[in-house]
């Protein structure tokens, strides 16, 4: 076989010219660093000598002595005194105006109700609230009215709102708050219809008539008899007049930004019927938890749980047309709502918001705290997706899953296809062999294997390969050519006649019996051409359920090294869905779609020619699917060793970067994680920053060059740039990305121990930024520009007192700047300034 031709390799950041510049050797650098930690742990420890000694001073000290006593009774009284009086005064709301007078505002926190004491079940719930607390306050609090009012009177299309709201008993306080959460929004063209059935509290009545009385866009009916809550819910969307209806709950919040989200989505896709938002959850004394940032439209996920619930948005026509919502299936009305709309309507016409714009309250009883707490829920969410099955004619069977909340579905195959297990190998006839004994245990009935041998030479391998070719169902081709993964596997595919393949990796072991009908199963549904398993290391820790495009920089395996306790974000380790790829250590991939797409991309010869494979498929209409329903071990890399090793970190770079030049788009854009979502580790905990665009702010499009991680592979080799000194750099953007340049950010290095001096950092003849760069570590320095154009050079100018070094790597032998171009958008509102605001009259309807 021909070995292929290469074609010519990207140069995304080629350094031109250095002046008054010159690159650091890697190990200098390393030198340099330690050097400065050394000298700031000596600051450090004289420092903490200083303040121990300050301590001393004061624990010894007269007046601290003295003042022990009052220390005591202050804890005292905040710890045990004061609970009991505020109880007291709860119990006795008399005394509340003279405590008033004494305390002004008092009255008002001690009218808030007390805690609910937890349930059983809440008691060993384990909220974690740190780390989420801190990306809220950072990244999710601050809301700009003005920019949205203002974004809001440009667009055309402005839409009313019904927020459907049934009530059956509310807690007052929390009632109150989900109304005042409505009344609250900033886009004001929207209708709220209260349904209440049949509440025997009649604070439930007085609040509700309160409201209607109190503003013409809130609307009421009560029930004369409890029904339930799809009945009510349909009587809200019969008193609705708006094109779209919303769902809320009587004890939870909507954001003041959400009706704004969603008149905002519908105006950039004015074709949309159904639209979801993520959400997190609320304890009872407001603190936010739980966060779950969802991926887009994800069908198979959908039959596994209801993750489309909150914040639930469709059009009002297709409403009408699915017949609302059905009774019968009181708990899973919602789901069974979500199943059935979306059964009617095309993808493109269904939008996921990815902001929270819902809180979910946790109060007793609640589904918010555990499933569990309602089994009549989780029946009929067992029953919606029987029946959705049902009327999409697929046979499949649903296992409970967490503690019997969602669903694994295992999809029965349609017939017997057959499938060659692929399994490419080299040596290591005990690993092979291991392989082939565990594929002795699968109950498919109609498959064969296939063994590659690149070159083997030891003699036990070579007699194992001869008896392998006896035996039944089983061939061996050779492949004497140099190690291409993606090479030797389009040759061999190309001489089986299958109905699909299954690349199987010499190191793994098979776990259950029925992996592959679940694979083969799965491949048959939702237009999907490949799927992958749940692989796991030999101590039971996850080494793959799924990749991410972009992780670490390039595309990571999800949950990686995770105990087998973890259920991952929202459950999904355990749950099967799409994914935009999945790993060829175990994919089944439909032989008709693997040759309609040409194959392998023969210039991935080690890594990410499966992730390359998936892309390729989606790009021509197919779909990715992950199963746990398939489960393996994989003794990763045994036989070919880790891309870490020196030897092979370069080769692993280049196709990184050939990688993102290839696919940058879709990297930047994975529909099935959320840009929420952390792309800095594989465990996909929270982004520091979010990644999504805010429609009325304006933002940026961008891409780091040459790699997100270029150090990791190549030689990190910095720039010395003296005071007056430049760097002319020259670009290749990957195309899709952006077209132009409006800012830069580069990394630098302050050489002087502690300076505090800024320094002037310059691109072109008009643009600069003062900065004190970290002696510690390579900090961003970030370059507002006028526009260039991405296939163009610039220069960047330093001037200063001291030298700086801008990181560098060195890329097929020579200097490459890591840099990250980004481009300005425009808001939409800003791009499109016409339309005219829609005024809404509301018209009340009688009880």
């Amino acid at each position: 076989m021909t070995p292929p031709r290469r074609r010519p390799r990207p140069r995304p950041s080629e350094i031109r010219t250095l002046s008054n510049a010159e690159t650091m050797d890697e190990i200098e650098f390393l030198h340099k660093l330690l050097d400065n930690r050394t000298i700031e742990r000596d600051d450090l420890a004289h420092q903490l000598t200083t303040r121990s000694a300050q301590l001393d001073e004061i624990l010894n000290s007269t007046s601290w002595r003295i003042t022990k006593g009052v220390r005591q009774l202050s804890t005292t009284l905040r710890n045990d005194v004061a609970p009991r009086v505020v109880e007291e005064l709860r119990q006795r709301p008399r005394l509340l105006p003279l405590v008033d007078r004494l305390r002004p505002g008092i009255s008002e926190r001690l009218a808030a109700p007390p805690t609910p004491p937890l349930h059983a079940d809440a008691e060993r719930l384990e909220i974690v609230n740190g780390p989420y607390l801190e990306w809220v306050q950072r990244f999710d609090t601050d809301i700009d009215e003005a920019a949205i009012r203002s974004y809001l009177a440009t667009l055309k299309h402005q839409p009313i709102i019904s927020v459907i709201m049934p009530t059956y008993n509310s807690p007052i306080v929390y009632l109150r708050e989900a109304i005042e959460s409505v009344r609250s929004q900033i886009y004001a063209n929207w209708q709220l219809c209260i349904v209440d059935d049949g509440s025997i509290t009649p604070e439930v009545h007085e609040v509700i008539n309160e409201y209607v009385a109190a503003d013409h866009r809130i609307v009421a009916h009560f029930r004369t008899h409890t029904g339930n809550i799809a009945a009510a819910t349909n009587d809200g969307i019969a008193m609705a007049i708006g094109d779209y209806v919303a769902f809320l709950d009587h004890d939870d919040l909507l954001r003041p930004h959400s009706l704004a989200w969603v008149v905002a989505t519908i105006n950039e896709h004015p074709d949309a019927v159904v639209l979801y938002s993520d959400e997190d959850k609320l304890t009872w004394d407001g603190r936010r938890f739980s966060p779950y940032f969802k991926p887009d439209f994800d069908p198979l996920l959908l039959l596994a749980q209801n993750y489309m619930t909150h914040f639930f948005v469709a059009r009002r026509s297709e409403l009408w047309q699915i017949g609302g919502l059905r009774v019968g299936l009181d708990g899973a009305q919602d789901w069974d709502l979500a199943l059935r709309i979306t059964e009617v309507v095309r993808e493109d016409q269904i939008r996921h918001i990815p902001a929270i714009l819902y809180h979910w309250r946790m109060i007793e009883g609640s589904t918010a705290i555990r499933v569990q707490l309602k089994p009549e829920a989780m029946h009929a969410g067992t029953r919606a997706v029987e029946e959705a099955l049902e009327r999409r004619g697929i046979d499949a069977r649903l296992e409970l899953v967490l503690n019997e909340s969602y669903h694994l579905v295992h999809f029965k195959p349609t017939g017997t296809p057959h499938v060659a297990i692929v399994i490419p190998t080299r040596n290591h006839g005990d690993l092979l062999e291991q392989c082939l004994r565990s594929l002795e245990s699968t109950n498919y009935p109609d498959y064969e294997v296939i063994v590659i041998n690149n070159e083997s030479d030891e003699p036990e391998m070579l007699a194992l390969l001869a008896q392998i070719a006896s035996r039944q169902r089983h061939r061996v081709f050779d492949y004497p050519h140099p190690f291409n993964y993606a090479a030797m596997h389009n040759w061999a595919i190309a001489q089986i006649d299958a109905d699909y393949i299954c690349m199987l990796n010499n190191d793994t072991e098979v776990l259950n019996a029925s992996w592959l009908t679940d694979m083969v199963g799965l491949a048959q549904q939702d237009n999907i051409a490949a799927v992958g398993a749940l692989l796991w290391y030999p101590d039971h820790t996850v080494q793959h359920a799924g990749v991410v495009l972009g992780i670490n920089g390039e595309a990571g395996h999800r949950y990686k090294l995770s105990e087998k306790t973890v259920i991952g974000h929202g459950g999904r380790i355990l749950l099967a869905g799409r994914l935009s790829a999945v790993t060829g250590a175990a994919m089944l991939v439909s032989k008709a779609a693997f040759d309609e797409v040409g194959g392998f991309d023969e210039e991935f010869t080690v890594s990410l020619n499966d992730i390359d494979l998936c892309l390729q498929l989606t790009e021509a209409g197919y779909h990715i699917g992950y199963t746990p329903a398939a489960q393996l071990i994989h003794h990763e890399s045994k036989s070919r060793g880790l891309d870490t090793e020196p030897t092979k970190k370069e080769r692993y770079g280049t196709e990184v970067i050939r990688y993102w030049h290839k696919w940058a788009p879709r990297i930047l854009n994975d529909p099935y994680h959320n840009p929420n979502a952390s792309i800095d580790d594989v465990g996909c905990g929270a982004a520091w920053p979010p990644r999504g665009r805010v429609p009325w702010l304006e933002y940026f499009d961008g891409v780091e060059l040459p790699t997100p991680r270029p150090a990791r592979y190549f030689p990190l080799n910095p720039i010395l740039l003296e005071p007056g000194g430049e760097i002319e750099c020259k670009l290749q953007v990957p195309g899709g990305t952006i077209n132009a340049i409006d800012r830069v950010t580069l990394w630098v290095l302050e050489t002087e121990p502690y300076a505090i001096e800024a320094h002037h950092f310059s691109i072109g003849d008009t643009t600069t930024v003062a900065a004190v760069p970290s002696w510690l570590h390579l900090g961003p320095i970030t370059i507002d520009i006028d526009r260039i154009d991405t296939s163009g050079s610039f220069k960047l100018r330093h001037d200063g007192t001291t030298p700086v070094l801008v990181e560098a790597v060195t890329l097929y032998g020579r200097p490459s700047l890591r840099v990250k171009v980004e481009q300005r958008y425009p808001t939409t509102a800003a791009r499109s300034r016409h339309g005219e605001q829609t005024q809404m009259t509301v018209t009340k309807s009688s009880s």
